[in-house]
């Protein structure tokens, strides 16, 4: 996987390209994280306005790669567990903030 921007923030909106070249879709980046030495990202779908944004049901994708000389990896099996585990600990720490109010 290839993302266009390699110095990731929260909030970013990257285009994710698969193998081919060819385009899989726009993403926010939701979470940055470390565990055992690497760094990782957790992306889900990007919401591209508010009407938008209150169509989208409770549950969302979250897909993390582990970012690895500014490429994004996918996640050997054998750690998708630790990571997800890190990830809901990072996920715990955040305050929702409705900006409307």
């Amino acid at each position: 996987m290839t993302a266009e921007n390699k110095d990731l923030e929260l909030g970013d909106i990257i285009t994710l390209d698969d193998e081919n070249g060819e385009p899989l879709g726009d993403f926010e980046v939701i979470a940055l994280f470390e565990l055992n030495g690497k760094e990782y990202v957790a992306l889900t779908d990007a919401v591209e306005d508010e009407a938008q944004a209150d169509d989208v049901d409770e549950e969302v994708d979250i897909f993390v790669f582990q970012v690895d000389g500014g490429e994004m990896v996918p996640l050997e099996e054998n750690e998708e567990a630790a990571v997800y585990v890190k990830l809901n600990e990072v996920l715990e720490g955040i305050e929702l903030v409705d900006e409307t109010k």
